[in-house]
């Protein structure tokens, strides 16, 4: 949903009404993932994509219905067989979509500014035909559920299990869509060179908050740098890493070149619940990155946590298809 933020604000400043489709779940080789999204005018308009082709036209007759009598319906599309749906998904996979009027105008304000905050919050709808709730601070939680332990504790573990959305069952067995909307992934950057400079192009363009650490002034002020980092920190990664929220949202890509600077940094990451680290060099320097970790105390787990040789192996030569072969293997760690 956050790819069509900025149209559905035109939408909203245009006043237009409109219907929202979102993905609620999937089973095999659906399109697209829960959470993604498609807005619907009154007069068949489509922003987004559900399916990336497969129902669209089924979905925007349900979604001007949907805007015509304000009652929200969940539909479901699956394999094209004559035991299937009517509208089947050639790829051989099936999901079904939520389809709801758009949320009023305090919801949506609610909604940007949390965005801008980079706040961690959700949306909740009820699948029995009630609309979205506002915008929900996950720290909120125990506030704004505190008669249903049991639908609070299945959000909980949705989240925590790193979900982009799911269906949760209340006390009763009521169920609901619960849609995620966390901060933006954090990419941490230890050592600042060419490739570094390629990857804060790519970490701008899929949504990553970026931070690049390198204790060498002349490196980390004077590498040119079209795309500047969030953040520019000329520190030893020993005295900033433990600051940063070392979780599943967080990717470390080492790349120094300078054990005295990458094994510090490993030496912290290694054991965090980070999502990825990976770490530039050949073979050989990785075989005395293993030797030195071993020595250090690491384990085999977690040595071999190390993506290295760094990347998608494309065969890439340049700072810029090296960068891209990282990128590339950090959104596979993100979407596994």
């Amino acid at each position: 949903m956050l790819d069509i933020v900025s149209r559905i604000q035109q939408l909203v400043d245009k006043e237009k009404p409109f219907a929202l489709a979102r993905v609620i779940k999937t089973w095999r080789s659906s399109p697209r993932p829960v959470g993604s999204a498609m807005a619907v005018t009154a007069k068949g308009e489509m922003i987004g994509s559900v399916s990336g082709g497969c129902v669209e036209n089924a979905v925007v007759k349900k979604a001007i219905e949907v805007l015509n009598s304000g009652v929200p319906e969940v539909v479901e599309f699956g394999i094209a067989d004559d035991d299937a749906w009517e509208v089947g998904l050639s790829c051989g996979g099936a999901l079904t979509v939520l389809i709801t009027p758009f949320m009023e105008d305090d919801g949506w304000s609610k909604f940007n500014e949390f965005l801008t905050e980079q706040l961690d919050f959700f949306l909740l709808t009820p699948l029995s035909g009630g609309r979205n709730s506002n915008p929900i601070l996950m720290e909120h939680l125990d506030d704004e559920l505190p008669d249903n332990p049991v639908l609070k504790q299945n959000i909980t573990d949705a989240y925590k299990d790193g979900l982009p959305g799911a269906i949760v069952e209340s006390r009763v067995g009521d169920e609901y869509f619960v849609h995620f909307f966390r901060k933006k992934p954090l990419l941490l950057l230890i050592g600042s060179a060419h490739i570094t400079a390629e990857l804060l192009v790519l970490a701008k363009m899929f949504g990553f908050e970026s931070v690049v650490i390198d204790p060498r002034d002349t490196f980390a002020k004077k590498t040119d740098m079209p795309q500047q980092p969030d953040q520019l920190l000329v520190k030893w990664p020993q005295q900033v890493l433990k600051g940063f929220p070392l979780t599943k949202n967080t990717y470390v890509v080492i790349l120094s070149h300078d054990p005295k600077i990458d094994d510090e940094a490993l030496k912290i990451v290694l054991p965090s619940q980070v999502k990825y680290v990976g770490a530039l060099g050949s073979k050989k320097t990785h075989q005395r990155r293993v030797i030195r970790l071993e020595d250090y105390g690491f384990t085999a787990p977690q040595i071999e946590r190390i993506d290295a040789p760094i990347g998608i192996p494309i065969g890439s030569q340049t700072p810029k298809e090296i960068a891209l072969s990282v990128m590339a293997g950090i959104i596979k760690a993100k979407n596994l």
